[in-house]
């Protein structure tokens, strides 16, 4: 009962908001009204000690259950220091990241290890929460991120990374946000994840998949495919889709100088 009233409540407010964005959006500056960004925002973001003691412990279930170099220790799952299925979960689990971001990321993990051949499932997990880029993104994008990899390894995979409950309260709290995300198409959905994942150097579609994925969402003028800023985005908040725009800036201003 608690459960419905409060899915009830987020609804309505995500028609509230609906509503009363677009005046809230016309009073903000001009120079943050249809502003495109080209690096990362330089505002200290919460740490993920601080992060809502809920939203923590999904991150650390997810976590855990996309490591796949796991030996049982009777009841108990055993990381092993894998530096190849390391690199495989960050590659999966972190923002758009440069291919030189990632593999310090994963040196630095392996050096925290030290001569460990094998880590206990909850020291591992802290560690890799606690990596700079979920920091400095912010708990929005990691449950963005979280939510959509959710999404994705679901309906197109056929694979749960959050059980059931992980993922109401998840999609629960981002409604709550305000966050986009949860009102995504399954063809948006599909075109974000591949667009984010590619940044990585994860190739999810083909070139001609891609093209006509991207042709239909522009034909439909999705917002996503047009590369519009999300409402959060504009109203000066960090965002997964923001975070995967000024990543794009980044690459094109760099294939620019060549």
């Amino acid at each position: 009962m608690i459960r419905l009233v409060t899915l009830l409540l987020a609804t309505q407010l995500t028609a509230v908001w609906g509503w009363v964005r677009p005046t809230l959006l016309n009073r903000l500056p001009s120079h943050l009204q249809g502003a495109t960004f080209t690096s990362r925002p330089t505002g200290l973001q919460t740490p993920v000690s601080e992060w809502d003691e809920t939203i923590s412990a999904i991150a650390s279930r997810y976590v855990e259950s996309k490591y796949a170099a796991c030996d049982k220790d009777g009841e108990n799952c055993v990381a092993l220091r894998d530096r190849d299925e390391i690199t495989v979960l960050l590659r999966e689990i972190l923002p758009p990241v440069s291919a030189s971001e990632l593999n310090k990321e994963v040196d630095d993990l392996m050096k925290l290890f030290g001569d460990e051949k094998s880590i206990a499932i909850d020291k591992f997990v802290e560690a890799v929460k606690n990596n700079p880029y979920w920091g400095e993104a912010g708990e929005l994008v990691v449950k963005e991120l979280i939510y959509l990899d959710a999404v994705m390894n679901d309906h197109v995979y056929d694979k749960s990374v959050l059980n059931d409950d992980d993922y109401d309260d998840l999609k629960e709290s981002l409604t709550w946000d305000g966050s986009e995300l949860v009102n995504l198409s399954g063809q948006e959905a599909k075109f974000l994840h591949a667009v984010g994942a590619s940044r990585k150097g994860l190739s999810m579609l083909s070139d001609a998949e891609y093209g006509a994925l991207k042709a239909e969402l522009k034909a439909n003028k999705s917002w996503v495919a047009l590369r519009e800023l999300d409402p959060l985005e504009r109203l000066g908040l960090n965002t997964l889709v923001g975070y995967i725009h000024r990543s794009l800036a980044i690459d094109e201003k760099e294939k620019s100088k060549k």
